[in-house]
């Protein structure tokens, strides 16, 4: 029976910043705001009644879509 692993480095975190996210991904931090904006980074609910709160990518959700994905 053959397998193949894949290995890779995840961020010690399940939520990062959206800096961080840009830093792992090297994504630009515009985009990644786009891409927030657009619904297509899954973020922590923010705390209620602060608004203001920074949004924290949910690296857990990513693994878990890509996970999921045939190819």
């Amino acid at each position: 029976m053959n397998s193949t692993s894949i290995v890779f480095s995840a961020p010690l975190s399940p939520y990062v910043t959206v800096q961080k996210f840009s830093d792992i991904t090297g994504i630009a931090i515009g985009q990644v705001n786009k891409m927030l904006h657009e619904g297509r980074l899954p973020i922590r609910p923010k705390t209620p009644g602060k608004p203001k709160e920074k949004p924290l990518i949910n690296m857990l959700a990513l693994v878990k879509e890509a996970d999921s994905q045939v190819f």
